[in-house]
């Protein structure tokens, strides 16, 4: 019975007509390559330069005027609700026009306007967008301080073991950092030291700090796995709060990735100027406000050099900041309006309602890099206010000296206080007209390599190399396509040179079919036949050769960065489009019009 049914599944198999494609499956590959090829469509429209300005419907005469002083005219002004465009012929002109509307205190954003037809535009298509090589622009090298992270953490064991033995009225211990990572509690002559190491153990946590007792000493020291891990979270939140500050700023396309264990490397298309990115990506700035109290030791200068006696722990910390505005005062003064979660609003209003008619300071605690090149802190009280009325979770803070200070104060705010302060290592940059010869180099290399592939397959494979050329186009239009629509991708010189590899990949798919089809024929075969076993020969060994190289282009992506992860993504990108095209599109054309052929031909 089995060899019976074995028999009739061959004579079906010898009956069933060769070549054939079902209609859904040339609606699904017409379906895919329009979709692909209408999002590609933008990126061949191009895009020019501009600036947004926020709030307002047209310029102002006295930005008209700062424009013509810098000769940098717009070449087009668009106007969409509260916002105005200003498109220029180059990123020289658009760089020129923000540094003139900024010192006019214009609210200023970096933007590229895309010159596709408004019809594509209202369907969600965008050009591709472009990398620092390609567009011209900064990139920035920041370490974070880990030191200052383990320093903190100690600091603050510190202070909670003090407290600790002095609630547990153990007395005469002396409490002191011995490293960056490393507490040493000094114990007083014959006192039991199981009774201090007994208080101390509950605040080491789970294998947090190490605690190893020796002669009239505990010493406690921050595990391996812990201090890893701070320096981790560190790297990752100053990544998060660099992000925030970058967009605040109204840089867009800006890429904010890690790079090795403790440094974060940030990337600004476009922006050729980059002081005020580096100014404000480098500064750890935060806000505490302390109760005055007069017979106090500790104090911090205020603006005019005069020491404040405070307290010497805050009543609130920036921490609890989640938004901060500046405005002018009903006097015309600046002021940032500061409003807490709810933890801090209820902290301050807790302070404040018992404090009523008391002075409370505001600290502005700022890291930057001196001249040897070392982070060191600076505290200045900004303002002393009496506490008029219980205060809530919105307040304002006042005493500043400028309203370019208090956009600035406000910005930091909002982004964020970084958990360790940055030192910038390194600072690169590329200008406009580098992006443009490296665009121009890469599409004409492009360009050359597709046009001597297509020669090629003319020459060698007469009308299946029609096919193929066709199938070319269709892939590198995928491509594009499916890079335009994949979020986050962008476009860099290595991955325009991804791109160059995958339409000879494409190529490698055509000429296996297009021999295994010619051997066939040799053998005396119809065209039709050629063609079946053509494709089925061929398609484990393609599938087999693009799965390998998918694998690799994946594990770079995902352990390399930049450079690494613009050529890989086209790469993987390539692999799909060839496979669809070469395959699947190229037999969806020679179906139709030799797939049914009984002819025996000696070539193709």
């Amino acid at each position: 019975m089995g060899s019976v049914m074995t028999m009739l599944s061959r004579a079906r198999a010898q009956h069933a007509p060769l070549n054939r494609m079902s209609r859904w499956n040339y609606a699904l590959l017409a379906l895919m390559l329009m979709t692909f090829a209408f999002y590609s469509l933008p990126t061949f429209f191009g895009e020019q330069p501009a600036i947004g300005l926020h709030g307002q419907h047209e310029l102002s005469l006295e930005q008209t005027r700062a424009l013509e002083e810098r000769q940098v005219a717009p070449s087009q002004t668009l106007e969409a609700g509260d916002r105005l465009t200003l498109v220029f012929a180059s990123q020289d002109d658009q760089q020129s026009a923000k540094q003139a509307l900024d010192a006019l205190g214009a609210t200023t954003t970096l933007e590229f306007h895309a010159n596709t037809p408004a019809w594509i535009k209202a369907m969600g298509a965008a050009p591709i967008k472009l990398g620092l090589d390609l567009r011209g622009g900064s990139q920035l090298l920041i370490a974070v301080d880990t030191d200052f992270v383990l320093d903190r953490q100690s600091s603050n064991l510190v202070d909670m073991v003090r407290q600790t033995l002095r609630e547990a009225r153990l007395r005469g211990a002396s409490v002191q950092k011995a490293a960056i990572d490393r507490v040493r509690v000094n114990l007083p002559e014959g006192v039991d030291e199981g009774a201090y190491a007994a208080a101390i153990r509950p605040l080491l946590g789970n294998q947090q700090w190490q605690l190893e007792r020796r002669d009239g000493t505990l010493l406690l020291t921050l595990g391996q796995e812990e201090r890893a891990q701070l320096v981790t979270n560190a790297v990752i939140q100053n990544q998060k709060i660099l992000q925030k500050r970058i967009n605040e700023l109204g840089i867009v396309e800006a890429a904010v990735q890690r790079q090795g264990p403790s440094a974060i490397r940030i990337e600004l298309p476009g922006v050729h100027n980059p002081k005020q990115a580096k100014d404000v990506l480098g500064a750890t700035a935060s806000l505490a406000f302390y109760e005055v109290r007069g017979e106090s030791h500790f104090t911090i200068n205020d603006r005019t050099g005069q020491p404040v006696p405070l307290t010497r722990k805050p009543v609130l910390t920036g921490d609890h900041i989640v938004d901060a505005r500046a405005s002018l005062g009903e006097t015309g003064q600046p002021q940032v309006g500061i409003v807490l979660d709810g933890a801090g609003g209820n902290q301050m209003n807790r302070f404040s309602r018992v404090n009523v008619g008391k002075p409370m300071a505001t600290v502005f605690t700022e890291y930057k890099t001196n001249a040897q090149g070392q982070l060191r802190a600076s505290h200045e009280v900004i303002n002393v206010a009496t506490i008029q009325t219980a205060l809530g979770n919105q307040f304002r803070i006042t005493g500043l000296a400028s309203m370019g200070e208090a956009q600035e104060l406000a910005m930091l705010l909002r982004a964020g206080a970084l958990t360790a302060p940055l030192k910038i290592l390194e600072e690169r940059s590329i200008g406009p007209s580098l992006g443009m010869q490296n665009i121009e180099a890469g599409f004409t290399a492009l360009a050359f390599g597709m046009a001597g592939m297509m020669l090629f397959m003319v020459l060698w494979y007469r009308k299946f190399g029609w096919v193929a050329v066709t199938a070319l186009v269709a892939n590198l239009l995928m491509q594009v396509g499916m890079l335009a629509l994949l979020p986050g991708a962008v476009l860099t010189l290595p991955g325009i040179a991804g791109l160059v590899l995958t339409v000879g990949m494409a190529v490698d798919t055509h000429v296996l079919i297009f021999e295994r089809i010619r051997d066939r024929l040799r053998e005396g075969g119809s065209l039709a036949n050629a063609i079946d076993f053509g494709y089925r020969s061929a398609f484990r060994t393609i599938f087999d050769a693009n799965i390998t190289t998918l694998i690799s282009a994946v594990i770079l992506y995902s352990v390399g960065s930049g450079p690494l992860q613009g050529f890989s993504i086209t790469l993987i990108l390539g692999l799909i489009s060839s496979m669809i095209t070469g395959i699947w599109g190229t037999r969806a054309i020679i179906n139709p019009i030799w797939g049914q052929s009984s002819l025996k031909l000696l070539r193709i």
